[in-house]
């Protein structure tokens, strides 16, 4: 579950946004809510973009991979934020997301059917480090 929210907020936003964002060192922290949890649980990665790594949302989310039947169904571009709806019929999970990027910054909110609620945050470190 937490690699499909992944791979949805990576694929919506970098396709969307992916030109503002600069290369460097990166870090994604997402905290992860549900019912049933005691309290929400964080992961966090960290990546060396290249210009073109930027653009490609499967490399900024390595192992990610979105379900055969997920799709998203309704993108929403404006100037400062952009926002989808994800519906995976085989599964049953629908879900609705928004995110807001800048060149040194991510900040996302997905949630999906059932109370799953998955927010990121990503900021640029710097130039990256060999």
């Amino acid at each position: 579950m937490r690699a499909l929210i992944v791979l949805v907020l990576a694929f919506v936003t970098a396709g969307a946004h992916a030109q503002r964002m600069d290369e460097g060192e990166w870090e994604f922290v997402s905290k992860i809510a549900m019912p049933g949890l005691p309290r929400p649980q964080q992961s966090a990665s960290r990546a060396c973009l290249t210009r073109e790594q930027a653009r490609d949302p499967l490399f900024w989310s390595p192992g990610a991979r979105l379900p055969a039947d997920c799709r998203v169904t309704t993108v929403k571009l404006g100037p400062d934020a952009t926002s989808w709806e994800l519906d995976c019929p085989g599964s049953g999970m629908r879900g609705a997301g928004k995110a807001q990027i800048s060149r040194g910054s991510l900040s996302s909110e997905l949630l999906v059917t059932g109370g799953l609620r998955t927010k990121t945050r990503g900021q640029r470190l710097g130039p990256c480090t060999p």
